[in-house]
């Protein structure tokens, strides 16, 4: 007898293993050589324009720029709007010589310069918000996002001269949340930040219980909040960022004359929600100065910027594209500065020494003794003997090998500055001394 073929059930499965297997990789396959094709291409980014609107920020600048051009999307599908707004400084002079030097590698500039008048009438200093100025800083960032829907561009990323973005990724990953207006939440030295968590009745910021933990990033993720400012991300793609404006306010708008909250009415009266992401750590800004701060608190506050990214990730570096007037390091009128540094940790080493380049101070780093390397018989025979019955007041309990070398590094240096010649003559300001895990 002859042996039984192939059921019909076998023949079926092996049928749709074939037809799930699909083309394959390269052109699809067609019956005859017409029909073949091959699979579409990738979509192009979306377009994005930046709007920088800067004023009295030479001092910041440079370090902005050079964040913003690391950020990773393709500066062909980049366009830059940039506006100087009645600045004392060199900011006009060196926002111009950025935009001609990196003009070629964005797909389009809009160079809005104001070299007069460089201060407002009715202003006290350069620190001060004026009714005037903030007419005419909402008059630009209206300005901005017409010129931005006039490009047809998908996103606009509103920046301010003086927020560093650490994170190349932010702008991506801000498109990813798909929200009409996002901010990335920014960090600073004190608990302040780019968001607001409570709105009174008046438009004014209202302190809420749940600021804190979305600012500590207790809480993460993607938060709907009545404002955001300095730096957020408005998607033009969506139907209702055709309402939002800046400028005029609405016309039932009564609260205060302020653009940031211009635009939060503006927000909310068509119905588009605000949101601040938190997921992620994507950059800085300083802390808000006083109306009568000068231009040299400024300059202070943003160095502080400069050391608080240095805390836990890389300095920021400046745009390779400006001029940055060098560093010229000092003792500070001291004769000598001294950095106590462990030799086994070269990384902190590396920081603190950028950290006080960015100072400006000069110093002497000197190798710290190693208290976990120290045994019984190193410790005795440099005659350190522990008090009996000796317990630290803080932790009631006897010191420890790493505080040992703690106060032996210290004991070095005051013995090389006892009766010693430093720099050529006898020490006579003083010790400062650095130190937190050597």
């Amino acid at each position: 007898m002859a042996a039984a073929g192939p059921g019909p059930l076998p023949l079926l499965l092996l049928l749709l293993l074939l037809l799930a297997a699909g083309p394959g990789p390269g052109p699809a396959r067609g019956y005859f050589p017409e029909e073949r094709w091959s699979p579409e291409s990738a979509l192009r980014p979306p377009r994005v324009m930046v709007a920088l609107v800067a004023r009295n920020a030479a001092h910041a600048l440079p370090v902005t720029l050079g964040a913003l051009e690391r950020l990773r999307h393709p500066k062909d599908r980049t366009a830059l709007w940039v506006a100087v707004d009645h600045s004392v400084d060199n900011t006009t002079a060196l926002l111009r010589d950025w935009l001609v030097r990196v003009q070629g590698l964005y797909h389009r500039v809009e160079w809005r310069p104001m070299e007069e008048p460089r201060s407002y009438p009715d202003e006290e200093g350069p620190k001060h918000w004026t009714p005037s100025r903030y007419e005419h800083v909402m008059k630009l960032r209206q300005a901005a996002l017409e010129s931005a829907r006039a490009i047809w561009a998908d996103y606009v990323l509103f920046l301010d001269a003086d927020n560093v973005l650490t994170n190349p990724d932010t702008l991506g990953l801000l498109m990813a949340e798909n929200k009409t207006v996002v901010a990335p939440m920014l960090d600073s030295r004190a608990a302040y930040s780019n968001f607001w968590c409570g709105m009174t009745a008046q438009g004014y910021y209202r302190r809420t219980p749940a600021y804190l933990p979305v600012r500590k990033r207790e809480r993460r993720g993607c938060f709907a909040v009545p404002m955001v400012h300095s730096t957020f991300l408005l998607d033009l793609r969506k139907e209702a960022a055709r309402a939002l404006a800046f400028y005029p306010p609405h016309p039932d708008y009564t609260w205060a004359f302020d653009d940031i909250i211009v635009f939060a009415f503006s927000c909310r009266r068509a119905e588009v929600q605000m949101f601040v992401c938190n997921r992620e750590v994507y950059g800085f800004l300083p802390v808000p100065l006083r109306a009568h701060s000068t231009l040299r608190d400024e300059a202070d506050s943003f160095l502080h910027v400069q050391l608080e990214i240095m805390v836990k990730h890389p300095p920021a570096e400046p745009s390779p594209h400006v001029w940055v007037p060098p560093k010229v390091p000092d003792k500070m009128g001291f004769d000598e500065v001294f950095m106590i540094n462990l030799k086994r940790r070269a990384d902190r080493r590396q920081r603190m020494l950028r950290t006080l380049h960015e100072q400006e101070i000069a110093c002497k780093v000197v190798e710290a003794v190693d208290g976990k390397a120290l045994n019984s018989s190193e410790v005795e025979a440099l005659g350190i003997r522990m008090l009996p019955g000796y317990k630290d007041p803080y932790h009631g309990r006897p010191l420890t090998r790493g505080e040992l070398g703690c106060f032996l590094s210290h004991y070095r240096v005051w013995q090389e500055v006892s009766g010693a010649e430093v720099g050529g003559k006898e020490l006579s300001g003083g010790l400062w001394g650095c130190w937190g895990g050597f």
